[in-house]
């Protein structure tokens, strides 16, 4: 049951992000978001060289600072046209197919 909450609570979040962007852009506000995928944290249980190995291309996960980053951009001028984005910060980790990294 617990992944059903996690998974409405991020798809929930993905929808506001839709929907305030729809009401707030005609007032130059601009709202977006930001999808981290497993990062390289102390909260990340797994060993995180089998994850990486696993199921990512890349062969590494995202750091805290690449997060960090992501947000910095969007709430910089750089990005002044990015209004309802939903950016994953994965390092392509949801791209897995389920076969093995060759």
């Amino acid at each position: 049951m617990v992944n059903y909450l996690i998974n409405a609570a991020k798809g929930a979040v993905v929808n506001l992000t839709r929907a305030m962007a729809l009401d707030y852009g005609k007032y130059n506000i601009r709202v977006n978001n930001v999808c981290p995928s497993a990062c390289a944290t102390p909260m990340f249980l797994a060993n995180p060289a089998d994850v990486v190995n696993q199921f990512n291309q890349m062969g590494r996960i995202c750091t805290p600072q690449e997060v960090a980053e992501a947000m910095y951009f969007l709430a910089s001028d750089a990005s002044r046209s990015c209004n309802r984005v939903n950016l994953p910060v994965s390092g392509g980790l949801e791209l897995h197919t389920g076969q093995p990294v060759q």
